[in-house]
């Protein structure tokens, strides 16, 4: 099932989107005349993270059916069209985004697509009688919206996830995902910064082809 990392970088998190906690810095409530497009954007926004349940679930049910690769396969496809992985890498590398050209740049994306792809197909594995629940949605700022769901888990603890998603010219796209409040934007831009500080950016593409490696030996090794 999902691995979930431990608690820690949340301020860091929010403070990428300026956001200080779940239910603050809201956008006000909108006047009458923006009410409908308001509720076109929660259902929007919700429908991407409907999307991204469904997916996870059928991977778990089929987990040991497809394998490792095979969930990779399935879940590839959504993942592209569901998460910006442009914003999220300019996010993740911060000021040294700017000092890569567009072929550098197209590199990290490719990189960070497949990364997350893999670290979904190896964690959600196994299926044991879970389900997805959307709990709350709420809009921030003018192009970001939050969506919590959580992961409720028989005889064990549920797993709350918070969405961050923003409004793009393709529609909501998801660029966060905090587990526990755990902000993993943070954790990867805090990760990152000290390897690109000391080792560069050729070594983070190194490093990322290998974790993206150990997930596919790690999983496959398992059966």
């Amino acid at each position: 099932m999902v691995s979930i990392v431990k608690r820690g970088f949340v301020a860091a998190g929010l403070a990428l989107w300026g956001l200080s906690a779940w239910g603050e810095n809201q956008a006000p409530a909108p006047p009458p005349a923006a009410a409908e497009a308001a509720t076109q954007a929660q259902v929007e926004a919700t429908s991407v993270i409907e999307r991204l349940n469904r997916a996870l679930l059928e991977a778990m049910r089929r987990g040991k059916a497809l394998g490792y690769q095979g969930r990779y396969q399935l879940l590839a496809p959504v993942l592209q069209e569901i998460y910006d992985f442009r914003t999220i890498s300019r996010y993740v590398l911060g000021s040294h985004w700017k000092q890569l050209n567009e072929a550098q740049r197209q590199q990290m994306i490719d990189r960070m697509t497949r990364y997350g792809i893999a670290a979904y197909a190896a964690q959600f594995d196994e299926y044991n009688g879970e389900t997805f629940r959307i709990v709350e949605e709420k809009p921030f700022r003018k192009r970001f919206r939050l969506v919590k769901a959580v992961l409720e888990v028989p005889d064990g603890d549920d797993v709350e996830f918070t969405y961050v998603l923003r409004r793009t010219k393709d529609g909501w796209k998801i660029i966060d995902v905090r587990y526990d409040g755990v902000s993993d934007l943070a954790l990867k831009r805090s990760q990152f910064a000290k390897i690109l500080q000391e080792e560069g950016f050729e070594a983070l593409l190194a490093r990322l082809d290998e974790k993206i490696a150990d997930y596919a030996e790690e999983k496959e090794a398992q059966g």
